[in-house]
């Protein structure tokens, strides 16, 4: 007799010792979970028939129930324990692992659907808050069992074991005897309660890798959905980690990018630029940020670099995010621009005016008295009534760009409104005494768009008649296509070109380079076309030429 219990001991420790190791080798907590009670309802294992898991949840202090094993029904149980009857415990765990063995069941529903305030005085608040077993064997005569319990588990004998980590009570065990009536004797519940010390650990560790996985999960859909460029570098510039946004903006497989340094992939550079704020993050080991137009990725961004320390406090990489404010930074410029110009407008009007006053009468006056001179002095009159004639020629041009005017729309063919301009000037320029060649290409096809047609001719006469003037003796091309919904006006010209450091300045009101200009043509053409919510682009290269690009939308905006 003694030598059997011996016997059945010894089993069942081995049986604990293995269930332990690999209890404690997962953490999958749902498996976990599935082998600890799969054992305690196993017939050669604690041999209860139900089995309910609950974890405490600290956040709202209540008992929750995550996981219930057993039969729901006498004919239930009898298929479950005849089907399990040939198989090893081993066998069984790695079913559980594999996910063949489903826990999908009634009694596991109902767990899951327990919840238990942590607040009241009731058999399970006891047991967590007493650390120590209960057994109650007539549920319904116990004033701490909640009715609810009752009906829901339909049992009438249960006991209740804490799940203790560390110390700490993490959750319980409750169980039963529903099918077979086997009474639940203390020994039982103080045995099922040895077997959870040893698993309690396992069962925390797993919960908190699955809290960590969670997090984990969440930090990479976050960075994942970030919009800005975030990358992490070490602190020799290497790229060891990107988001999805460096992958679209960049154009790369991430293989192709990890790996490289950053002012190799970001900047196309073969060492580190020095206008990036990460220079100074690397010197510093302190934050930088910094606004920068990059041409190699083509657009303008603020820059945000900060350091990354081991747990240690030394210095290993940045963390990098690069908005793309290109479009801010165009606005901001256009903004700038407008209010320039309103101020400058402004400051003209008044000044045109008070000149042209006095200047009129100078004009009139030298016209009178011409009429009355003779020899040399009627000369100097002529001479100042062409003076003063040209003067009022470009007050006028500086009134008409102060005061502007309002389009009149219409939907027209870009086609035609160009070759009415061609139409216009070749004759001046083919026969003008530079001597140069106008080479047209024009669609057949028709582009329709709504503009101001008479607005539109002025801005491209400007440009023609500039190509004009900078060209002796070469082609002056007028190209037209449409292209990404938009209308593309191509002047272009084999003149002298434009000196790189004037191209930022030429569309400013009076700059010009011209010894008889007063530098309002270019300044003009740029506002009818942004009027027309269109831009302008020019490329030039000294003593080879210029081209002019116009982009109207087809679209009416």
């Amino acid at each position: 007799m003694h030598e059997r219990e011996s016997i059945k001991k010894d089993h069942e420790l081995s049986r604990f010792f293995f269930i332990n190791s690999v209890v404690r080798s997962g953490l999958d907590l749902n498996k976990v979970l599935r082998i600890v009670l799969t054992e305690v309802t196993m017939g050669d294992g604690l041999g209860f028939n139900r089995a309910i898991l609950f974890l405490v949840d600290e956040a709202q202090d209540v008992l929750k129930g995550i996981m219930g094993v057993g039969p729901s029904s006498l004919e239930d149980a009898r298929n479950i324990w005849s089907s399990l009857k040939d198989k090893s415990f081993e066998t069984i765990i790695r079913e559980i692992e594999t996910g063949s063995l489903s826990g999908e069941s009634y009694l596991d529903k109902v767990g899951r659907n327990l919840s238990i305030k942590l607040d009241g005085d009731c058999i399970c608040c006891n047991c967590i808050n007493e650390k120590r077993p209960f057994n109650v064997a007539d549920a319904r005569t116990d004033d701490r069992v909640k009715p609810l319990v009752i009906q829901l588990l339909g049992t009438n004998a249960f006991g209740v074991v804490p799940l203790i980590s560390r110390d700490k009570v993490i959750g319980l065990i409750w169980v039963d005897n529903l099918f077979t009536g086997k009474p639940i004797r203390d020994e039982d519940l103080q045995f099922l309660m040895e077997f959870t010390s040893h698993i309690a650990p396992a069962i925390e560790n797993a919960r908190l890798f699955e809290k960590v996985s969670l997090a984990q999960s969440e930090l990479r859909n976050i960075f994942e959905s970030i919009a800005d460029m975030v990358y992490f570098t070490d602190k020799d510039y290497t790229i060891r980690r990107i988001n999805k946004a460096v992958l679209e903006r960049i154009g790369r497989p991430e293989e192709e990018i990890i790996g490289r340094k950053c002012y190799e992939v970001f900047h196309g550079k073969s060492r580190p630029w020095e206008r990036c704020p990460h220079l100074k993050t690397i010197s510093s080991k302190r934050p930088a940020v910094e606004e920068i137009e990059d041409p190699y990725l083509g657009g303008t961004f603020v820059l945000s670099n900060s350091p990354i320390s081991d747990p240690s406090g030394n210095f290993i990489g940045t963390v990098h995010i690069s908005r793309d404010i290109t479009e801010l930074h165009d606005l901001r410029e256009k903004l700038t621009h407008a209010e320039k110009m309103a101020v400058l407008g402004e400051l003209t009007a008044v000044v045109a005016h008070e000149i042209r006053k006095p200047l009129v009468s100078i004009g009139g006056f030298a016209r009178r008295l011409e009429k009355k001179l003779a020899g040399d002095t009627s000369e100097y009159a002529k001479i100042i009534i062409n003076e003063a004639g040209r003067l009022e020629n470009i007050l006028k041009e500086i009134l008409g760009f102060a005061k502007g005017s309002k389009l009149i729309k219409s939907s027209v063919n870009v086609n035609e409104v160009v070759k009415d301009i061609i139409d216009f000037i070749v004759p001046e320029i083919e026969t003008g005494e530079r001597g140069n060649r106008l080479i047209r290409d024009i669609p057949e096809a028709p582009i329709i768009t709504v503009i101001d047609r008479d607005k539109i001719k002025e801005a491209m006469l400007n440009l023609l008649t500039n190509a004009d003037d900078a060209t002796d003796h070469g082609t002056i091309t007028i190209k037209i296509k449409s292209e990404n919904d938009e209308a593309v006006i191509e002047i272009s010209d084999t003149g002298s070109g434009i000196k790189p450091e004037n191209l930022n300045d030429i569309f400013n009101p009076f700059f010009t380079t011209k010894s008889g200009g007063i530098g309002l043509g270019l300044a003009i053409t740029r506002r009818i076309i942004e009027e027309h919510n269109g831009r302008i682009e020019v490329e030039s290269e000294l003593g080879l030429g210029t081209a002019f690009r116009i982009h109207l939308p087809l679209k009416e905006t």
